[in-house]
């Protein structure tokens, strides 16, 4: 049995050992590191090669050619594969109170926020300048208790 194993040609070694390190790679560490991506790539492309017979199907021939194909498509796919595993952290995301339009019955300033009841929530109404009480107001940012408004031209 352990003899048929080590029977094995290279380049068979070759696509088991790449496959293997790509299921790991993406399954287990969830492209968490290149590095398993770019060998794992590298020896399934250097068992092709050696499939087609471009290059000897030999131990010594494969670590050379799989070193070098490491570092090819490391160069290639590099800035691709770093711009799908950054975040996008500072991206705002707009609420459904973006753009809501109401009155309230009190005049607001910077000093002197107002209160609204809106689904089922009593909001601080906040706002950069001095607003007139029936002035229509217009949600421009929402946050954890509170709309920040200006009002409208209408």
């Amino acid at each position: 049995m352990t003899e048929q194993l080590l029977n094995v040609s290279v380049i068979q070694w070759l696509l088991l050992i790449g496959t293997t390190l790509l299921i790991i790679e993406v399954a287990v560490l969830g492209f968490a590191t290149f590095v398993l991506l770019f060998i794992g790539l590298a020896m399934l492309a250097v068992a092709g090669l050696m499939g087609f017979e471009f290059i000897p199907s030999d131990f010594k021939t494969a670590i050379i050619a799989v070193s070098i194909m490491t570092l090819i498509t490391a160069a290639i796919s590099w800035k691709f594969l770093k711009k799908i595993q950054t975040g996008s952290e500072n991206l705002k995301v707009e609420v459904g109170f973006i753009g809501h339009r109401f009155q309230i019955d009190d005049d607001i300033s910077p000093e002197k926020p107002g209160q609204y009841f809106y689904s089922g929530i009593n909001w601080k109404i906040i706002t950069d300048e001095y607003v007139e009480k029936h002035t229509e107001l217009k949600v421009v940012h929402a946050d954890v208790g509170h709309f920040k408004v200006t009002a409208t031209d209408d």
